[in-house]
């Protein structure tokens, strides 16, 4: 024990898994991780032909992706601390992962943001659900973030709290819902055009908006070029 409760926290859950290539496979394979979350939002997308609860939806998706966003940001932008699986004064279990890291910070984790956003999402149209999504996105995602050294336990708490305010700032209040809902009732007969708008979002999302990310790094650079 080491006194830091955050450090504590991070040591005892890596030790329980840290080198488990299985689970590391199974944690960050896109279908198992998401299935149940993405599965539930287009559930209830259909479940009926309601402007309002899809509007209700799409305002917390918006919210989703600024949240998502803002944690990229702020990992590149401010630094809270080293990420766990970098810092050399940890000696800490881990497995190969295909990847290096342009991030040395880790709060918050952009993951956990994304997965606890869209859990939002869902509880807000279904209780029983959302309760079984969050607790899916805190077991598989959150606590393997911190089993396999990526994050600490405050990141995944900050990512929680990132993603539940964004959409309950986007999702719950009137103006944003009022202006989607008109869209929606514009649109009419098109409705498939925000069905495949939805379906696209969803499938950038379970990639964790890379290809967004990477789009705007191309973009600073012909700016900056």
């Amino acid at each position: 024990m080491t006194g830091n409760l955050d450090q504590d926290l991070l040591l005892g859950i890596n030790a329980l898994a840290g080198t488990h290539a299985g689970l590391y496979e199974l944690a960050t394979n896109s279908l198992f991780r998401g299935i149940p979350i993405f599965g539930s939002l287009v559930a209830l997308w259909f479940v009926d032909d309601c402007a309002k609860r899809r509007s209700r939806m799409l305002a917390g998706l918006f919210g989703v992706c600024l949240a998502t966003m803002l944690s990229v940001w702020l990992q590149f932008h401010v630094f809270v601390h080293t990420r766990p699986l970098l810092d050399p004064a940890l000696h800490v279990n881990s497995v190969a992962v295909p990847w290096s890291w342009d991030r040395q910070s880790s709060f918050p984790s952009d993951t956990a943001t994304l997965f606890f956003g869209l859990a939002t999402v869902v509880f807000i149209e279904n209780r029983w659900a959302g309760w079984l999504c969050f607790l899916w996105a805190t077991v598989v995602v959150a606590l393997s973030r911190v089993a396999f050294a990526f994050h600490y336990p405050s990141d995944v708490i900050g990512s929680l709290v990132l993603g539940v305010a964004f959409v309950m700032l986007f999702g719950r209040p009137s103006y944003p819902r009022v202006v989607i809902e008109r869209m929606l009732v514009t649109l009419g007969n098109r409705m498939y055009l925000v069905h495949a708008f939805l379906f696209v979002f969803l499938a950038e999302a379970s990639n964790l908006f890379l290809s967004l990310e990477q789009l705007g790094k191309d973009l600073v650079r012909m700016v900056h070029s």
